[in-house]
């Protein structure tokens, strides 16, 4: 249900991704349909009590989700900005079903945004050759803005 990223940290990056392809692809893809439900079940199965996602640099490492998302030092509770809008972006594109989800998702990032209108930096969230991690600084800006302004598109209300 899930695939592997690289240059985002790591199975939400990819998965989120896979989900905008296959969506971009249109209907003649045999299984599409099959494989978005699946992985929007996995994205779903990783969502936190505090309406996050999180996952740390270390799921690139040792290719597995970490079962404690952003560890004990970074994010919140686990959770994080940057993972938390991949993952609601990719069941926003993917057409969820389950608006309690999203919604606890966007209700995450608009309660982790400074007055500023910034997010602050969490941790390491880009990777590359699996093992070398890159803080980009734009992450906690970029993805947070799209999946509220997606949010905001697809549920106007």
């Amino acid at each position: 249900g899930s695939w592997y990223g690289s240059w985002g940290v790591c199975f939400l990056y990819g998965t989120w991704f896979g989900i905008e392809c296959l969506m971009a692809a249109g209907d003649d893809i045999p299984g599409k349909e099959q494989s978005v439900q699946k992985a929007m079940q996995f994205i779903l199965s990783k969502q936190n009590p505090n309406g996050g996602w999180g996952e740390s640099y270390i799921a690139c490492v040792n290719k597995a989700y970490p079962y404690n998302g952003t560890g004990n030092t970074l994010g919140d509770n686990g959770s994080g900005v940057v993972q938390t809008a991949w993952a609601v972006l990719g069941l926003l594109i993917g057409n969820c079903q389950d608006r309690d989800a999203i919604d606890r998702g966007i209700k995450y990032l608009m309660k982790k945004q400074l007055a500023s209108g910034d997010w602050e930096q969490e941790g390491i969230t880009g990777v590359f050759n699996r093992s070398c991690g890159i803080t980009y600084t734009a992450y906690r800006n970029v993805f947070p803005i799209w999946a509220l302004v997606r949010y905001s598109n697809k549920y106007p209300d």
